[in-house]
């Protein structure tokens, strides 16, 4: 949403003395512990005293042999079996209940003989049969605790994220200088830093070498921060409701606006940064949690009077309307996944029961330096290294813009001799981008073409990744990147600790960024069940739109629950992409019944 002596910082390639980490997701292996036994204490004696001595003395050396095996595990052995689930290869399922063991299905031979007279014997038959039948794991909420089941805890949930964030992560470093409140997230080297404005709805303000001049901004810095309509930031839209005049009736594709074709007269439109009053739209929280910085914003509208009849456009002076809260709430999170590269996870929740029409969003745009205080990020390049002439007249404002592909599903900005600049990488690899440009202000903008609507009530997702550097640098950045990001989903059927018995559906969804080519089921860390990928699935294409196949993306298939001991087991969902990434995306613990 466009208004209105750096050479020492400047590097050719990849940085001396900084090599890029060549980390990547591996699939996750989870390791069983087996419970021990637990011995019972004799109860009810009866008979002469002799006979209950006697009867003492066995069972104290029967007891005096399980006890070893009974004992509870001290710390160390705790710390040790939860280190084995995390590490170790699992190949483990469950074992079958040895006939007449712990199933409390008969009655014991013998009863005391010196019942009291007003205790039935059937009284201390059912109790015995209790005791033995609470050993057996004959419910979903029991984790398998005799000698015939190992125990199977909860799984540990999925990281829904591609691709890992560094590790160790950089540190968080709140400023206050030249009148804003920014927040910092620094590489795990302390080289870049990538800022945010609170006072702007946490907008991307800064990027760049963190260079020594302490705290706050500095020249090296490639995103241009110049109002609250720029930076790196959400905004959206709506067909029906794009201009003031015909927005207020949601008739804009049947009616044009009799407004004037400009920025000014925008219809429906929530802006993280804020408003065309230059009013910011603040932030609701910050957080700052293992690598992650996330903030949550609720966007202004860009126009105040968006909903006019007319085309009165002096809002911005009423101060009953010049700070107007849009009906949507944006949750943007950033981390590092490498020196150079920083992810932006984007969620937008609608919270009107109004739905708006797909529709270019802007899930983001990019902003870039201007060469007000830093470098002039001016020339746009494709994947394929082609710059891109941003020459084509928009009207109204003066702008120029250009639409063009991109192969690789990102561009790049640079400086005269592409020695310096940002990329941006959609995750979802949208190759069909356009710039924006206007040298006279100047303002440089590219964003991709990012088609979708926003349901009533619902939230959209994306995710979007800045590489820092020369072309060069930036190219091989994102090529490291785009191989290595690996599949995410979600399993929908069987829930976790359900109940499972004969053919049991297997249900859920996987997203990448050049498409699954295969699905699994793995039944306790080895058996493996072949999964039909390509279900039709436009709900979750809703939610996270643009993903290669869609809207076939779905998996399904089932498993055949007999073949389970009656125990608590874990299954796992694995997926493989066309980069032969294999992904653990989704785990339930599960509980086959006899």
């Amino acid at each position: 949403m466009s208004h209105a002596s750096l050479t020492e910082w400047l590097f050719v390639g990849d940085p001396p003395g900084r090599p890029v980490p060549e980390s990547e997701p591996r699939a996750s292996a989870r390791g069983r512990a087996r419970r021990p036994s637990r011995a019972l204490a004799p109860k009810g004696l009866g008979g002469s005293a002799a006979e209950q001595g006697a009867v003492r003395l066995c069972s104290t050396a029967l007891l005096a042999l399980f006890i070893p095996a009974c004992s509870p595990p001290d710390d160390a052995t705790a710390a040790g079996d939860a280190r084995d689930r995390s590490e170790a290869g699992a190949d483990e399922s469950g074992i079958d209940t040895p006939e007449g063991e712990g199933d409390g299905a008969d009655a014991p031979a013998d009863l005391p003989a010196d019942l009291p007279a007003d205790v039935p014997a059937e009284a201390v038959e059912a109790e015995a049969e209790a005791e033995a039948d609470a050993e057996a794991p004959d419910d979903a909420g029991d984790e398998g605790t005799d000698a015939a089941c190992p125990v199977v805890p909860p799984p540990a949930p999925v990281s829904p994220l591609p691709i890992p964030g560094e590790s160790p992560f950089g540190r968080h470093e709140p400023t206050t200088a030249d009148g804003f409140e920014d927040e910092y997230l620094y590489d795990a080297t302390d080289y870049l830093k990538i800022g945010v404005r609170r006072g702007w709805g946490g907008s991307i303000v800064f990027f760049g070498l963190a260079g020594s001049t302490g705290p706050g901004t500095n020249p090296t810095n490639t995103i241009d921060a110049n109002d609250t309509g720029r930076e790196v930031q959400v905004a959206f839209y709506d067909p029906d409701r794009l201009m003031q005049n015909c927005a207020w009736n949601a008739s804009c594709r049947t009616t044009p606006s009799a407004c004037p074709s400009s920025i000014t007269y925008l219809g429906w439109d929530p802006v993280q940064g804020g408003n065309r009053c230059n009013v910011g739209s603040g932030v609701d929280s910050v957080d700052f949690t293992d690598g992650a910085l996330r903030v949550l914003t609720t966007p202004l509208f860009w126009n105040p009077d968006w909903d006019r009849t007319d085309c009165d456009s002096s809002g911005c002076s009423d101060p009953g309307r010049r700070s107007r809260r849009s009906d949507t709430r944006v949750t943007q999170t950033l981390r590092f996944v490498a020196t150079h590269v920083v992810q932006l996870e984007y969620a937008v929740e609608n919270l009107a029961a109004t739905d708006h029409a797909a529709t270019a969003q802007e899930m983001p745009t990019m902003y870039t330096a201007n060469g007000n205080g830093g470098p002039d990020l001016w020339r746009v390049f494709d994947s394929e290294g082609r710059q891109v002439l941003v020459d084509t007249p928009a009207g109204g404002d003066g702008f120029f813009y250009e639409d063009f592909d991109s192969p690789g599903g990102w561009v790049a900005m640079q400086d005269d001799g592409s020695t310096y600049g940002v990329g941006i990488y959609y995750e979802n690899r949208l190759t069909t981008f356009q710039a924006w440009q206007l040298r006279s202000l100047p303002f440089n903008n590219v964003r991709a073409r990012f088609s979708f609507g926003i349901p009533a009530s619902a939230v959209v997702r994306a995710r979007a990744y800045l590489v820092l550097g020369s072309y060069a640098t930036i190219a091989g950045q994102v090529a490291w990147l785009d191989a290595r990001l690996a599949p995410f989903g979600s399993l929908d059927a069987p829930a976790a600790d359900a109940a499972v018995s004969g053919t049991v559906p297997v249900s859920g969804w996987a997203l990448d960024n050049k498409g699954v080519t295969s699905v699994e089921l793995v039944i306790d860390g080895a058996a493996t069940v072949p999964l039909a990928y390509g279900a039709s699935r436009p709900d979750v294409c809703r939610v996270w739109p643009g993903y290669a196949g869609c809207d076939a993306v779905g998996f399904s298939g089932t498993l055949d629950a007999s073949l389970l001991t009656p125990c608590g087991h874990l299954v796992e969902v694995r997926a493989t992409d066309a980069d032969g990434n294999v992904r653990v995306i989704a785990a339930a613990r599960v509980f086959a019944g006899s």
